[in-house]
């Protein structure tokens, strides 16, 4: 079987993400993913799970964790990079996560970020309900 390599590279740029206060940003991504993502479904090209987008990761996405300007334009092409990101890793479930959990799917996709190719981290929780919830982060070196 032939090993998925990823051809997409989504672009997005930080400009309209620049110089907003946290509130404004964290606003921002709020309202772009309930207009572009809530009830969407995204199948990822390599091992063809199903992400839900649903209102609960909305939440997460925009108000959870550390945010700035190059992470928070990606949400503008999160369906992208969920559906072109490379498997990387399967990681297990941790003691401090709900009884629902049952592990990690870890992948890896590049970015182009104001002209820039970057490198996501993005983390699929696995539930025994059977759906998908994704987190999504940057890493701190570029090539």
């Amino acid at each position: 079987m032939k090993k998925y390599k990823q051809t997409v590279i989504p672009e997005v740029s930080t400009k309209e993400w620049r110089g907003l206060t946290l509130f404004n940003v964290r606003k921002k991504m709020f309202d772009f993913y309930k207009k572009h993502y809530t009830g969407l479904k995204v199948i990822n090209k390599d091992i063809g799970i199903t992400v839900e987008f649903e209102r609960a990761g909305n939440k997460k996405t925009s108000y959870g964790g550390f945010l700035y300007p190059k992470k928070a334009c990606l949400v503008e092409v999160l369906d992208k990079l969920i559906r072109y990101a490379e498997y990387s890793n399967w990681g297990d479930k941790k003691e401090k996560d709900e009884p629902y959990v049952i592990g990690y799917l870890n992948f890896k996709i590049k970015v182009r970020i104001d002209g820039i190719i970057e490198y996501a981290h993005l983390v699929i929780r696995v539930r025994n309900t059977g759906k998908f919830q994704y987190s999504i982060d940057l890493n701190h070196w570029k090539k």
